[in-house]
């Protein structure tokens, strides 16, 4: 196995940690952190990390999660909801509804940043 190879299924295992399927559809929890140049994700000790400018202002904070899973992923915003984490809270769930685990893993995977 190659070097990359490797990195991308250890990627794989994290990403799988932070999922998990119900009967709704994924739960994905995510970390969120500030940074004030720009919006993205990476993996930080295991975890999921979102980093976003607008970590002071939850509403601001859970519509750009949504909005960059939303645009990244190709998964309509309608099916992305944040359902834990609402106020004041760093780790969020989040519920992506009509998308298959394999299919969100292989995409999230793209849109990942190493640290």
């Amino acid at each position: 196995m190659t070097t990359i190879d490797e990195f991308r299924e250890s990627l794989l295992k994290i990403i799988s940690k932070n999922i998990s399927e119900t009967s709704d559809g994924l739960l994905l929890t995510v970390r969120v952190e500030e940074d004030p140049r720009e919006t993205y994700l990476t993996i930080d000790n295991d975890e999921l990390v979102f980093k976003t400018r607008d970590v002071e202002n939850d509403s601001r904070c859970n519509s750009s999660l949504i909005g960059y899973l939303s645009s990244n992923l190709k998964i309509p915003s309608s099916n992305i909801d944040v359902i834990y984490g609402l106020r004041g809270s760093r780790i969020k769930t989040v519920l992506i509804k009509g998308v298959k685990r394999e299919d969100f893993e292989k995409k999230i995977l793209r849109y990942i940043r190493p640290i």
